[in-house]
């Protein structure tokens, strides 16, 4: 998601070979005493009054508990209206959006359910489902979204996302500037309680992708408490969702327990989330002594753990979790990158098979485009010829600019943060090899911490000539992820038909024209190259073998485990997970602070 982790799921930490030995020695003393869930519960019902399906471990076993690193975060909220980059753990659980996204990032039926968009395409109208009621009585109708777009427009909250709906609600980004009042946006009741209308500034094709961002606020509690800050404490928590809070502890531990007013349709068997907060450290011990019930894993951690039996034996599961696209971005308003030739050389440098075989493998695959396949609207092959790895061609590109065998060519530093995930340090060497091996340049690594790399990359205009950076989409649309490109956007590439391009794509209704206009940017984006597109990057997970369920299984692009956006209430994940027997004896140990 843009610049943030995305706060839906938890990535984790790497493991580091310290950490290894020591979970492998504490497996074997844990595996002793501390193994749960043996007893059936397959037919009995959980604490939401759901009947648990065969095979399933007993009602009390029906936790599931999540490790997250607090490093460098900062805790405040446990809503995305109220605050996004300093959410906490298991945040965005106390409510339902309009609509979720199954495991095939296919838009389903939330708490509205059904929709449509107006004859003049400038509005959208959504049909909430009755009988949903919030935990203080009330029930969740359009009132408590019209209420909490609106708070999120106030320019008193000076909401830390409010990008997200500028340009698209009508009378939004006024409303942020303090032009107009917040009741002047585009949210409000249709015909009735249950009808909610979102006008928007044009036609916007999108809106239903976008509306998985409508985690609603209870508008009574907003009015009651002035802010989204009353559900970090369990006291005044009012949830419409599965859970409740039962414990905020931003330093060690968030605890979600059973609703047992829930009324929803969306019926989790995990009745019982837990979220393990640790500041560092290394997470395989952690998960081999049965603390937590899953782990992130990076290709070294793969090396490092397939030298222990037990872990060995445990499947890798594969998925792209945000879409997450790695690249080098220029600045190409400054010589020597605002010759296209120029990045188009360093575009056909580089040997993303070798670099992914090597570094990254199995979790990473090489990118030709901005978008991952399995994107909506991503082409692959059609982008090939503008930067496949042809050294001969990139030398002849380079002399045609002014620079033959790079002579001439200034030095440049290349910007780059490390990301264990996606192995940065690794990359950027193999990256700068290939350019100054195949064109004769200077290319200099200069590493910075993340928060200057970003505020550098991100001054108008931008310090940094060339940089190594990611992005994950927002929503699952490509008018989302190309918009990173859009002139006065992310970076400082301008290009006036490319513009056209993403404005037609937003406003077009019908599929096969949206991708016949999306594959026209994609070839603009990438014969261009103000980037150079490197890899996307695949998450890969460990779940303790007793983590059964259809959420873990595979998607139809063959990916597994729980996809984007994580176990939360804006996917249909949480109706398919629960806790098996565990009959293969991986030790488990119950969490403090729940029964």
């Amino acid at each position: 998601m843009s610049d943030l982790s995305s706060g839906q799921s938890a990535r984790l930490p790497h493991l580091t070979r310290r950490g290894f030995l020591v979970g492998a020695s504490a497996l074997s003393l844990a595996a002793c005493g501390n193994t749960q869930n043996t007893t059936s519960g397959a037919g009995t019902k959980n604490a939401l009054g759901l009947k648990l399906p065969a095979g399933a471990a007993s009602a009390g076993d029906q936790y599931y508990v999540l490790p997250f690193d607090s490093t460098g975060a900062s805790y405040k909220a446990l809503d995305f209206y109220e605050n996004v980059y300093s959410r906490a753990p298991l945040a965005d659980q106390f409510n339902i959006p309009l609509v979720r996204l199954n495991q095939n990032y296919q838009i389903v039926p939330g708490a509205a359910s059904s929709w449509e968009q107006s004859a003049d395409h400038n509005s959208w109208t959504f049909h909430l489902r009755k009988g949903i009621m919030w935990s203080d009585g009330k029930e969740l109708t359009a009132a408590d979204y019209v209420e909490t777009l609106r708070y999120s427009a106030d320019p008193k909250h000076a909401w830390d996302f409010s990008w997200f709906w500028s340009g698209v609600i009508k009378n939004y980004t006024d409303a942020v500037a303090g032009k107009v009042p917040t009741t002047s946006i585009g949210v409000k009741q249709g015909k009735d309680k249950y009808t909610l209308v979102i006008e928007t500034e044009g036609p916007v094709a999108y809106i239903p992708s976008a509306c998985l961002y409508t985690t609603p606020l209870s508008a009574a509690a907003l009015n009651k408490y002035g802010s989204g800050s009353y559900n970090i404490n369990p006291a005044t928590c009012v949830t419409c969702g599965p859970y409740k809070l039962t414990k905020f502890d931003p330093t060690a531990q968030v605890v979600l327990g059973p609703n047992k007013k829930y009324t929803g349709p969306f019926k989790p068997p995990i009745d019982t989330v837990v979220g393990k907060i640790y500041a560092g450290g290394d997470m395989l011990p952690r998960f081999q002594t049965g603390q937590v019930d899953q782990l992130s894993v990076t290709p070294l951690d793969l090396k490092i753990a397939a030298k222990n039996p037990k872990t060995k034996a445990l499947h890798l599961y594969k998925n792209p979790n945000d879409f997450e696209i790695w690249y080098t971005f220029f600045d190409t308003k400054k010589p020597p990158f605002h010759n296209v030739r120029v990045r188009q050389a360093l575009a056909h440098s580089v040997d993303r098979d070798s670099l992914i075989k090597s570094l990254l493998a199995p979790l990473a695959t090489p990118a030709y485009g901005y978008l991952m396949p399995g994107y909506p609207f991503a082409v692959e092959d059609p982008l090939k010829p503008y930067t496949n790895y042809d050294p001969a061609k990139a030398k002849s590109l380079l002399a045609q600019a002014g620079y033959p065998d790079g002579k001439g060519f200034p030095s440049v530093k290349f910007y780059w943060w490390a990301n264990a995930v996606s192995n940065t340090e690794a990359v950027v060497q193999a990256l700068t090899h290939n350019w100054n091996s195949v064109l004769g340049i200077n290319i200099q690594l200069q590493q910075l911490d993340k928060t200057t790399f970003y505020a550098r990359m991100n001054k108008k205009p931008t310090e940094i000539q060339m940089g190594f950076v990611s992005y994950g989409m927002d929503y699952f649309d490509a008018s989302n992820m190309l918009s990173v490109y859009k002139s006065d956007g992310r970076h400082n590439w301008n290009n006036a038909q490319y513009d056209q391009l993403l404005a037609k794509g937003a406003a077009e209704s019908k599929a096969q024209a949206r991708q016949e206009i999306y594959t026209e940017a994609q070839v603009q984006l990438t014969k261009e190259a103000p980037g150079v597109f490197v890899f996307h990057l695949l998450y890969g997970y460990y779940y303790a073998p007793y983590m059964q369920g259809k959420a873990l299984t595979k998607n139809k692009n063959g990916y597994d485990g729980i996809q984007w956006p994580g176990f939360g209430a804006t996917s249909d994940s949480l109706q398919g997970l629960y806790v098996a027997q565990n009959k293969q004896n991986w030790p488990r140990q119950k969490p403090n602070g729940i029964s």
